[in-house]
């Protein structure tokens, strides 16, 4: 049976609710919350076309001129982390980096149940703090 985007979305804010996250629904149904100490994250969804993916995204954590280094610093903490891709956006001049974790969550074509989300969000936002930590550290005094 096919779900509507606001209701997949609620299924994902229920989840951050249960692990202790604020969050809401923005006006393209995607979710959208703050990490204290971190920033700002959303999660982009697509209920009628694909409502067992989800791409949980942090964006532009960090921004530099010089792409050379950054793009190194990016492959060496994808090779070496689980799960969290880094990737790096050019914008007026500069390369912006954000950190993201794609994933099917349930069989074709099927939303997945709260408890999973709640399960897999919290490992995900971890993987990704995990992620962003390693760039911090390999990128000390290289960039």
């Amino acid at each position: 049976m096919p779900i509507d985007a606001k209701e997949l979305a609620q299924r994902y804010v229920n989840a951050l609710t249960e692990i202790g996250v604020v969050a809401k629904i923005d006006d393209e149904s995607d979710v959208v919350f703050k990490m204290p100490g971190v920033g700002s994250f959303y999660i982009s969804l697509d209920a009628e076309n694909d409502p067992e993916f989800m791409r949980l995204v942090y964006p532009n954590f960090y921004s530099n001129k010089d792409v050379g280094p950054v793009l190194t610093t990016i492959n060496s903490v994808n090779m070496k982390n689980k799960a969290v891709k880094l990737w790096a956006r050019e914008r007026d001049g500069e390369h912006n980096v954000s950190a993201s974790i794609e994933s099917f969550l349930a069989g074709s074509n099927q939303a997945p149940d709260t408890a999973l989300l709640t399960a897999t969000l919290e490992r995900c936002i971890a993987a990704i703090r995990a992620g962003v930590a390693s760039f911090a550290k390999e990128s000390e005094g290289s960039i």
